[in-house]
C-alpha cells in the first residue's frame, strides 16, 4: 500500500470536490444572487415563509455557511432582524442537505460527459446565461470527480486491519465520531467536505452506519464555525444569530445522540445502499431539528438575548427626505436632496464626536456604533448623489443651479468626514487591542486636536445650512490654526521620542490621529469654500 498515493489521492479529490462545490454556488449565484437578496429583503417576520427561503436559498448557494455569512451581511445593513434571520437559518439547515443526496448517487463514469459537456458550453456559448449554465454543468462533473478520486484513493484502505479497528470502534463509541465530525469540519469550515469524506468511506465499506451518524452530527456542530468567524466584529444581533445556530446544533445533536443505534435502525430501512443512508441521517436530523425548533423562534431570540445581553446599535438606514418621483418637481427634489444632506451631515457629525469619545476615553461601544453608521453614511451618499444627478438641472434657477452645484460638491466631503471618523475608530480600536497609554502631553495634545477639528466641522456645516459667510471666514481661519497644531504636536511627538518618552507603535498610532483630524479640517474647508467660491 503506497501511503503518499492515498493520501495525495484523498486531499486532491477533496479539494477538487470542494471547488466544484464552490463554482457551483458562484454560478448559481450569479443567476439567482441577486433575486435571493431582493426576496430577503422583504421578509416578512412570518418564521415559516423565512424557513422556506432558507431551504431554497442555501440548496442554490450550495452552503449553510454562505447562507449565514449572506444573514449576517443583511443584519448588519439593518435589512434583517434577528428573527427573521433565525427563521432562514433554520430553512438553510435543510437546503444544505440536497449537497449529501446529490453525491451518495452512484453515477459511474457520467461525470466525464458532464465536465466535457459544461467544459466546451462555458468556454464557446457566446451568451452570458449559456456560459453560465455550462459552469453549472462542468461544476457538477468536477464534483462527482472529486468524489471519484476520494473514493479511489481510500479503496486500498479496506486491507488495513488497523483502520477497521479504529473506524469500527468509532461506531462502538459515538463520543469519539462526535467530536472527530466536529474538529473536521471546523477545519474545513464546511459540512459538505464532511459529507463528501463520510460518504466515500461509505461508498468503501470502510465504516459503520453508527460511526457515520455520529460523524454527521458532529458535523452539525463544526459547521457553526463559519457563522460565529463571519460574526467577529459584526453587530451584536450578527453575534445573537450565530450563537442561536450553534444553541440549535448543540440541542439537535443532544437529542439523536443517545438514540444513534435506534436511527441506524430505521435508517437501514430508508435503503439498501450505505452511502444514500448517509445522506438520508443528515437531511432526517436537519428537518426534525428545525421541525421542533421553529415553532421556538421566539423563545430562540430570548435566550440568545439573556446570553448576549445588551443593546443594539440602532442606525436608521436609508433615506428619509427623498424619492424618485419628486424628480417631476425639480424645485421641491432639490429642497428635499437639501435636507438629506443636511441629515447626513449631522450623522457624520454625530461620528465625529463618537470617534473622539472613542479614542480619548477608550470607549468601545463608541466604536461599534461609529462603525453602523459609517455603513448607512455610505447609503445614504450614493443614494442622495445619484438623486442629485437625476434632477433635471434645466427647471432649476440661477440660484438653485448654484445650490445643486454646493449640494454635490459638499456630499462628497461630508461622506470623506465619515469615512475619516471610521479610520480613528480603527485607530482607537487598535489603542484598546493594544493596551497602548500615551503620556500625560500626548493625551492633552489629542484632547485639543479634537476639540479643534469638532470647531472646525460644525462650523463648516454652519455655514452649510446658513450659506453664512462670516462663518465661512471662521473656518479658513480654524484650518490655519489646526495646521500649526498638526505641526507643532508632531514635533512634540520626535522629541519624546528622542527622549525615550514614547513607545515608537504608540506613537504610530498617535500621528496617524493627528494626521485623520487635519484632514478632516481639510474637508471642512472644502465645504466652506463652495459657499464662497458661490458653487
Amino acid at each position: 500500500m503506497d501511503i503518499l498515493t492515498i493520501v495525495f489521492g484523498t486531499i486532491g479529490g477533496l479539494a477538487l470536490f470542494l471547488y466544484g462545490l464552490h463554482t457551483l454556488s458562484n454560478s448559481l449565484e450569479k443567476s439567482a444572487g441577486e433575486k435571493i437578496r431582493q426576496i430577503l429583503t422583504k421578509l416578512t417576520d412570518n418564521p415559516l415563509k423565512g424557513c422556506l427561503l432558507g431551504a431554497f436559498t442555501a440548496a442554490i448557494l450550495q452552503s449553510s455557511g454562505l447562507t449565514m455569512i449572506t444573514l449576517i451581511g443583511l443584519i448588519n445593513a439593518g435589512i434583517l432582524t434577528l428573527r427573521q434571520s433565525i427563521g432562514v437559518m433554520l430553512g438553510s439547515e435543510i437546503g444544505t442537505t440536497v449537497t449529501a443526496q446529490l453525491i451518495a448517487f452512484r453515477v459511474g463514469v457520467y461525470f466525464l460527459p458532464l465536465i466535457a459537456f459544461g467544459f466546451f458550453l462555458s468556454f464557446l456559448a457566446k451568451g452570458r446565461k449559456h456560459k453560465t449554465i455550462g459552469q453549472m454543468i462542468l461544476s457538477f462533473g468536477l464534483i462527482y470527480l472529486g468524489m471519484s478520486i476520494m473514493s479511489s484513493s481510500i479503496q486500498p484502505l479496506q486491507n488495513e486491519p488497523d483502520l477497521k479497528v479504529f473506524l469500527f470502534n468509532l461506531g462502538q463509541f459515538p463520543l469519539y465520531g462526535l467530536i472527530l465530525g466536529i474538529i473536521v469540519t471546523a477545519i474545513f469550515q464546511s459540512s459538505s467536505a464532511m459529507m463528501g469524506l463520510v460518504i466515500s468511506l461509505g461508498i468503501n465499506n470502510l465504516i459503520t452506519l453508527n460511526a457515520a451518524v455520529a460523524m454527521i452530527l458532529g458535523a452539525n456542530i463544526g459547521t457553526c464555525v463559519t457563522g460565529m468567524l463571519a460574526a467577529i466584529g459584526s453587530s451584536l444581533s450578527s453575534k445573537r444569530l450565530a450563537l442561536a445556530q450553534l444553541t440549535i446544533n448543540v440541542i439537535g445533536v443532544l437529542l439523536f445522540f443517545p438514540f444513534i443505534t435506534t436511527l441506524s435502525g430505521f435508517l437501514e430501512m430508508t435503503s439498501s445502499d450505505l452511502p444514500r443512508q448517509i445522506a438520508n441521517a443528515h437531511s432526517i436530523f436537519n428537518v426534525v431539528v428545525t421541525v421542533l425548533m421553529l415553532p421556538l423562534t421566539g423563545f430562540l431570540v430570548s435566550a440568545v438575548k439573556r446570553l448576549l445581553p445588551g443593546e443594539e446599535t440602532a442606525v436608521k438606514r436609508g433615506t428619509e427626505f427623498i424619492d424618485e418621483k419628486l424628480l417631476k418637481v425639480p424645485s421641491i427634489a432639490l429642497s428635499q436632496a437639501e435636507k438629506e444632506v443636511h441629515r447626513m451631515a449631522k450623522m457624520t457629525y454625530e461620528m465625529l464626536d463618537e470617534a473622539t469619545s472613542a479614542i480619548i476615553n477608550d470607549k468601545e461601544k463608541a466604536i461599534e456604533k461609529v462603525i453602523e453608521m459609517e455603513k448607512a453614511v455610505d447609503e445614504i451618499n450614493e443614494t442622495v448623489d445619484r438623486f442629485l444627478n437625476d434632477i433635471p438641472s434645466e427647471d432649476l434657477s440661477e440660484r438653485e443651479l448654484k445650490k445643486l452645484a454646493c449640494l454635490k460638491h459638499s456630499i462628497t466631503d461630508i461622506e470623506r468626514v465619515g469615512d475619516h471618523a471610521n479610520n480613528l475608530v480603527e485607530l482607537a480600536g487598535k489603542k484598546l487591542k493594544g493596551a497602548l497609554k500615551f503620556s500625560k502631553e500626548a493625551i492633552d495634545e489629542i484632547k485639543t486636536m479634537c476639540l479643534e477639528t469638532k470647531l472646525i466641522y460644525e462650523c463648516a456645516l454652519s455655514a452649510l445650512a446658513d450659506e453664512n459667510r462670516e462663518r465661512v471666514q471662521k473656518v479658513r481661519e480654524l484650518e490655519h490654526e489646526i495646521d500649526n497644531l498638526q505641526r507643532v504636536f508632531e514635533e512634540n511627538h520626535v522629541r519624546r521620542l528622542e527622549n525615550k518618552i514614547c513607545n515608537p507603535l504608540i506613537g504610530i498610532v498617535f500621528v496617524d490621529i493627528l494626521r485623520n483630524l487635519e484632514r478632516i479640517a481639510d474637508h471642512s474647508t472644502n465645504i466652506a469654500n463652495a459657499i464662497l467660491l458661490g458653487f
